[in-house]
């Protein structure tokens, strides 16, 4: 591996040679395939999603912009990351601060949101942790690309359904089964900064109709050997290089299982993250700075047709999150190097139930209520051995009634219109209204025209976390803040156009009001920040997608987004690209090699600071061969997947707690995988 990232590193040349001699590697020996024909089918056949509605529907039925990233698609793209995989669709973008992956969704990704504003769900199950509400989309995920069957992503406000945090999307996470992935898998795979990752699974189908599928993996990588920051530029703080500090392991285990009516999820994942951009005023080039993450969950739910025309769902489930933020600073004359702990800790319990009936031909009613409880949600910050600054310890419960009505009330129109009322902390209360109309003229015609309404309530971080500071910046607890809300409009077209060439042109309006955002309250009296309600944003945007077959059995895709999201008075939100857009195609290539490049454009966006970061154009391209020498060793595939290949140097805007305005982002990386599977 040393090797070939030594010839990586010489030049343009030399990784055209790699990429040229692994497309011979996987090459050799070649067959004819009989699948090819099946697999174009990829980006046209519409698949059933779940996400939108809560039951099974197409995505031309769905109350909403949908749209489905399958497991093929994260194969043959070379997706690493859910981050990875939602920045290729229109409308979404993505930021990394070396410390986590964010995600923007039409034009909203001010620095410092840790993605609390989009409901990540793992076969419906809600997985934004309850302390800072984050939706962990980086390797802190904790469950692998290759143990996913599709991602479901419903654009648009979904509280109505779903609760808190479902302003810009709701992102559904369907994983494998037994039988979608039955037999064992095995994988092994290197790439850039020296990074290795093993992963296997298993799934199996028994005789009695038992179904239990469980998967895992380890993952490390050395990361970047030097970064340099001009900011740090001095003696002091080696000269601004931070050498060895971007170091991450990740491991984690899903397994899920049915029988009958009855399933059983749940999975655990473990992630340390060495942090080498000196936030937060930590000492820079420390190797005591770093971050932990660890996330848990059990879920057991029954879902059935009762009778005829009733349908019950219900599920209890069990979830933890454990966070711990090393770093090292220097409080000035007369102390030591002082090593400081941000520790967060928080298990909850919860349930839902909710059936639909059809109360006559061609309407069904959906009623649900969920509850959790938060028996014990902690945050403590102290120095190791030293004085205790913040020590939060709060229990609070949540619930929610909701109800939906969908009416076919012609053959070609369908209205549907939900309303969900929660609770939040004994003290905050909101409602979520839906409506829709879907027409569907002739079959090759879907318009959607769409209302919602959506809220997050403030988290405990947000509400609790504070301390004093005699000279330096204090933080201010605000128990009192309000939720965040939003309103969008929304209107879709869906058209197949011409030899199934498909298009889709989406138009939109959102209105957030009681933005809840860090404040500076510096003034004579001292230095002090604190989370408050402070105005409102707004945004009209389109996006466009078009898919189109080609000749020798290519299969393309573009979009382009162009959004104009603001703030209250007309400045222009930071991080917030005007212009997004994406290209990619799926193509075939001698020797039964399959191929897959994708082109994305990010357009210029807006520090915190003022300034403005470049436009960012990135290209990858993966080579694949699912059977690499099918008479020896059946069942072993090698894929290859280059990343950035142009080499473009640019940046993401990153939160105040930084020094730098943006932070230079990866060049030029790869990875190899090499991939068993076994099928009785």
């Amino acid at each position: 591996m040393l090797v070939v990232r030594t010839i990586w590193r010489g030049g343009l040349s030399a990784r055209v040679a790699i990429i040229v001699g692994l497309s011979a590697l996987l090459g050799f020996d070649a067959p004819a395939r009989a699948e090819v024909a099946e697999r174009e089918l990829l980006l046209f056949d519409e698949p059933v999603v779940t996400a939108a509605a809560k039951h099974e529907q197409t995505l031309a039925d769905a109350p909403a912009s949908v749209s489905v990233i399958t497991q093929e698609d994260i194969r043959r793209f070379g997706y690493r990351t859910l981050a990875d995989a939602l920045r290729s669709l229109d409308g979404f973008y993505g930021s990394y601060d070396r410390a986590y992956d964010y995600l923007g969704v039409r034009g909203f990704l001010i620095p410092g949101d840790y993605n609390d504003r989009i409901l990540l769900l793992v076969n419906g199950h809600a997985y934004n942790n309850d302390l800072y509400q984050q939706a962990p989309l980086g390797n802190d995920f904790g469950i692998d690309m290759e143990d996913i069957v599709s991602i479901e992503v419903v654009r648009g406000p979904g509280s109505a359904l779903y609760g808190g945090n479902a302003l810009f999307a709701v992102i559904n996470v369907v994983t494998a089964t037994a039988a979608t992935r039955p037999g064992v898998r095995l994988l092994a795979q290197g790439g850039s900064f020296d990074s290795v990752r093993g992963h296997g699974s298993v799934g199996h189908v028994f005789a009695n109709g038992l179904e239990v599928f469980t998967g895992g993996s380890a993952y490390y990588s050395d990361g970047q050997d030097e970064l340099y920051y001009s900011e740090y530029d001095s003696p002091e703080t080696n000269n601004g290089v931070a050498r060895h500090r971007d170091r991450e392991k990740a491991f984690n285990v899903f397994l899920n299982a049915r029988y009958s009516d009855f399933s059983l999820q749940g999975g655990a994942t473990w992630r340390e993250k060495n942090l080498p951009t000196g936030a937060f005023s930590e000492i820079f080039n420390d190797p005591y700075n770093s971050t932990n993450d660890a996330r848990y969950f059990a879920e057991v739910a029954y879902a059935s047709q009762v009778v005829a025309d009733i349908e019950l769902a219900a599920r209890l489930y069990y979830d933890g999150y454990e966070y711990k933020g090393d770093a090292a600073y220097d409080y000035g004359e007369g102390y030591e190097r002082v090593l400081n702990r941000d520790k967060a800790v928080s298990n909850w319990f919860g349930g839902e139930l909710h059936g639909r009936r059809q109360l006559f031909e061609g309407n069904a009613l959906t009623v649900g209520g969920e509850y959790s409880y938060h028996p014990d949600a902690s945050i403590r910050n102290y120095d190791r051995g030293g004085p205790t600054y913040v020590d939060v310890a709060r229990s609070f419960n949540t619930w929610g009634v909701y109800t939906q009505d969908e009416w076919t009330l012609h053959p070609t129109l369908n209205l549907v219109a939900g309303v969900r009322y929660d609770a939040y902390y004994n003290r905050l209360s909101n409602w979520s209204p839906r409506a829709a109309a879907i027409w569907r003229p002739v079959s090759t015609t879907t318009a959607k025209l769409l209302y919602g309404q959506a809220f997050r309530a403030p988290n405990p971080y947000e509400l609790y976390y504070g301390y004093p500071c005699d000279g330096c910046t204090a933080r201010l607890t605000n128990p009192d803040l309000d939720p965040e809300r939003i309103a969008t409009y929304e209107a879709v077209l869906e058209q197949a156009i011409w030899r199934r060439i498909e298009g889709r042109i989406d138009v939109y309006h959102w209105h957030i009001s009681d933005l809840v955002q860090q404040v500076d309250l510096t003034d004579s009296n001292g230095s002090a920040v604190q989370f408050q309600n402070t105005g409102s944003a707004h945004s009209t945007g389109m996006e466009l997608e078009l898919r189109v077959p080609l000749p020798h059995d290519i299969l393309a895709r573009a979009t382009y987004t162009l959004q104009d999201a603001r703030a209250e008075g007309g400045a222009r939100l930071p991080n917030s690209p005007r212009n997004l857009g994406t290209a990619s195609a799926l193509f075939p290539l001698p020797w039964d090699i399959e191929g897959g490049t994708e082109l994305l454009v990010v357009g210029p966006r807006r520090t915190l600071a003022g300034s403005s970061v470049a436009t960012a154009t990135i290209a990858s391209l993966t080579l694949a061969r699912r059977d690499l020498l099918p008479h020896l060793l059946p069942g072993v595939g090698l894929s290859a997947s280059f990343y950035n290949i142009f080499d473009q140097h640019y940046d993401d805007p990153v939160s105040s707690d930084f020094v730098q305005n943006a932070i230079e982002q990866d060049g030029f990386t790869f990875r190899v995988q090499l991939r068993y599977v076994f099928q009785p």
